[in-house]
Order: C-alpha cells, then structure tokens, then sequence
C-alpha cells in the first residue's frame, strides 16, 4: 500500500508539473457546459450537472489512463518498473488514486459553473452519493482507457481515444437526455452504451426523482469486468513482448 500511495504522488506531481494536461482536464467539460448546456437546460439544471460532471469523469479516465499509459509504454522507465516488485496492480491502484485527485477537482469545478450559470442545486448528502456514483461508475471508463493505452500504439492512442470518447459521451446521452423524437433505433442503441447506464444510475441521484434502474447497474457491472479482463491481457501481451 505505502508503494502505490508513494507511486500515485510521483505521478500525481509529473502532472502537475505540465499545465497544458491539468488546466486541459479541468476547463474542456465546463467549456462544453457553457457551450451546450443552454441546448440542454430543458432536462434539468441537476440533471444537467450529473451529464457534465460524468463527461468530465470520463475525460480524465480515457486521457490520463489511456494516454498516459501509452505514453509510458514509449519509455525504457516503464520497462525498468516492471522489473520491481511493485506488481501490476499496485501500478493501477496508484494510477487511480491519482486521477481520483484530478477529478475531484475537475467535478467541483463543473459543479460550481453549473450552480452558477444554470442555479443547480443538490443537498449535500446527494452530492455526496452522486459523487459515489461518478467515482464508482468511472471504473469502468478508466480499465477502457487502460486498454486502450495497451493494445493500441501510442502514436494510435490519442485519435482513436478521441474516436471513442466522443461516440460514449453524445450517444450516451451525457450531455442531453435523448428526445422523444429520435428513432427507436437509435435509442436501443444509446442504451446498450456503457455510459447511458451510467447516466441512467446518476440521473434519479442528482435530481431526487425515480429509483436506480437495476438493470443499468447489472450492465455497468458487466462493463467492468469486461473492460478489467480486456486490459489485464493487455497487459500480459505487452509484458511479453518486452521480456520474450
């Protein structure tokens, strides 16, 4: 444990250490706020900051676990670290506490934009189960940015992380509930995405209407374990490329 706390303050300062990735990762969802979120105001204001502060939540974990890792891979350092007997998972759990630290900054600040630019407003202990739900409900989107950082090359992973961000957080209805208007199709769809469960889980959270669909907490469940075997092996494959 005190390995990965020693790891995650080593990466948490490298970061911190670059402006252009923090001051990135804080300001891209209030930007879309701005931009979007009068498009969107009609959903709700909380709804609207659940949307937001969730996006946010899933650019720190495709872009700091997802090119972060293939970045890394680039390095004879990340080869010297897997020679040490802090293992994989050690590594990962540093990686996540790190990133932990950004998105709650990153949250906070999308939380006070949306209170006062669109007045949303949630009792603390909401705010605390949403900010259960988008720390939870992240987990999935971070071992999908993990295996993004390690089964694709890193000078492949920034455009197709972006490919793949922008298809989750729009057609999974992050930024806007769905209209009545769209084709069925296109709704079934928007629901089989992992993060239209996950909006769905943080929707009734942040506004105090309706209960947790079940059924989208079962399918994020089945998100993670796929998204955690996918970058396990990974792992191992370039683990053995580099000690064949």
């Amino acid at each position: 444990m005190n390995l990965a706390f020693a790891h995650a303050r080593s990466e948490t300062t490298q970061l911190l250490r670059i402006p252009a990735y923090w001051v990135s990762t804080i300001a891209f969802p209030i930007v879309m706020l701005l931009l979007f979120g009068r498009r969107s105001s009609d959903d709700g204001p909380e709804r609207l900051l659940a949307g937001f502060a969730a996006m946010a939540v899933l650019g720190v974990a495709f872009f700091q676990f997802g090119l972060g890792v293939a970045a890394d891979r680039m390095f004879q350092w990340e080869t010297y670290l897997r020679t040490l007997p802090a293992g994989a998972g050690t590594r990962l759990f540093a990686r996540l506490l790190s990133a932990l630290c950004f998105t709650a900054f990153t949250v906070a600040a999308v939380g006070l934009v949306a209170s006062l630019a669109f007045d949303a407003s949630i009792p603390v202990w909401r705010w605390v189960l949403l900010v259960t739900g988008l720390l939870l409900g992240g987990i999935p989107f971070a071992l999908l940015g993990v295996t993004l950082g390690y089964w694709l090359p890193p000078r492949a992973a920034l455009p197709v992380a972006n490919l793949v961000f922008l298809p989750l957080a729009i057609g999974g209805s992050l930024w806007a509930r769905p209209s009545a208007d769209i084709p069925r199709e296109a709704d079934v769809a928007s629901q089989l995405l992992p993060t239209r469960s996950w909006i769905e889980i943080l929707d009734p959270i942040a506004t105090g209407d309706g209960s947790i669909p079940p059924h989208h907490v079962a399918a994020l469940a089945s998100w993670t374990a796929l998204f955690g075997a996918l970058a396990w092996w990974g792992f191992r494959r370039d683990e053995g490329e580099r000690f064949r």
